[in-house]
């Protein structure tokens, strides 16, 4: 089962970093646990947030960008399994809008479960506008 699930889920990660690069609102409506939690970071800010107001921050961010130019860059940093059904992804979400890259990027620490056959976002925390990376 540990093989199929390291499997599972580096094509589903793969699958989530393109459907939200997307701009896929249904699919993350999907994925997001409805248990989920969270804690964004931004400057001196600190949030805590639950899933129906990630879904409502994504579709904001959605709505900011559309029709824009956008692209999504993921510089992945990391992916550690924490049990045998639960994946941490770090990474960078950088944003190119018209051909320009925005000067700061958000990190995610974003963990996974697999529960009743699928993969759920069940927990994040964001530091938000840092320097991008190298």
């Amino acid at each position: 089962m540990t093989d199929y699930l390291r499997d599972s889920f580096h094509q589903f990660f793969d699958q989530f970093k393109n459907q939200a690069g997307k701009q896929n609102l249904n699919f993350l409506k999907q994925t997001i646990s409805k248990d989920f939690a969270a804690r964004e970071i931004r400057g001196d800010e600190v949030v805590d947030y639950v899933s129906n107001q990630s879904i409502e921050g994504w579709k904001q961010a959605f709505d900011h960008f559309s029709g824009m130019d956008m692209e999504w860059i993921y510089t992945d940093h990391s992916i550690t399994q924490l049990k045998e059904d639960e994946w941490q992804a770090a990474f960078w979400v950088s944003i190119i809008v018209e051909g320009e890259k925005l000067p700061t990027s958000n990190l995610f620490f974003d963990t996974f479960k697999y529960l009743n056959g699928e993969w759920k976002l069940v927990r994040s925390y964001i530091e938000s506008g840092v320097q991008n990376p190298a």
